[in-house]
């Protein structure tokens, strides 16, 4: 029993815990109604192209090797990867508003979550 109660303990602290280096991050990135603010856009321009896919997993995993990232090694609902210029999104045929407007918002702001 105290085994489990400090795997437990264990599991529960490393998802709730937060490293310093990311404490800067958005804490707040999975809640669709947050506000964020758009000074810390690396950018206002950008060039977008969305992929949309019958295998968001299969693409994003492509993606992600062709550019020599190595991959995501969990899954992805949907991806984006992005440079000083141009941003390319991989979602599901059909997307929410929500997994765009995120992914877009990682276009303008690079890793925020």
């Amino acid at each position: 029993m105290k085994k489990l109660i400090a795997l437990i303990s264990m599991a529960l602290l490393t998802l709730l815990w937060q490293p310093p280096a990311l404490a800067g991050l958005d804490p707040n990135w999975q809640n669709p109604e947050a506000k964020f603010t758009a000074s810390k856009n690396a950018t206002d321009t950008k060039q977008i192209t969305w992929r949309h896919t019958d295998n968001v997993q299969k693409e994003c995993e492509a993606e992600s090797h062709k550019r020599k990232l190595g991959g995501f090694g969990y899954a992805v609902n949907a991806c984006s990867f992005w440079d000083s210029a141009t941003c390319t999104i991989i979602t599901a045929q059909q997307a929410t508003m929500h997994t765009l407007g995120h992914e877009v918002r990682h276009c303008f702001q690079g890793n925020f979550h």
